[in-house]
């Protein structure tokens, strides 16, 4: 799967953020899957698609938002894929 990535060139992936007594578990969601962004502009390259950090969980402690990202994860990896045109 390809996702996207950061400057240094390292793919951004969901995780969980621990913060203040706050744990969540947040992705770098596609534009388009989340219908910020048409898909008609993307593919007439009036428009790029772009990750987005979206918070998918909130938990009761770390452990608990370790467990929803693994039981979720493999359709929460399908929205972190960004979406490309592709020409034949």
């Amino acid at each position: 799967m390809k996702f996207f990535k950061n400057r240094k060139g390292t793919a951004l992936l969901p995780h969980v953020v621990s913060k203040r007594g706050r744990h969540e578990v947040i992705a770098p969601m596609s534009s388009v899957r989340l219908g910020e962004t048409d898909k008609k502009l993307v593919r007439s390259r009036h428009c790029v698609d772009y990750p987005k950090w979206v918070t998918l969980y909130v938990g009761k402690n770390h452990r608990d938002c370790r467990m929803w990202l693994d039981k979720w994860k493999e359709p929460v990896l399908k929205l972190c894929v960004p979406y490309e045109v592709t020409i034949s």
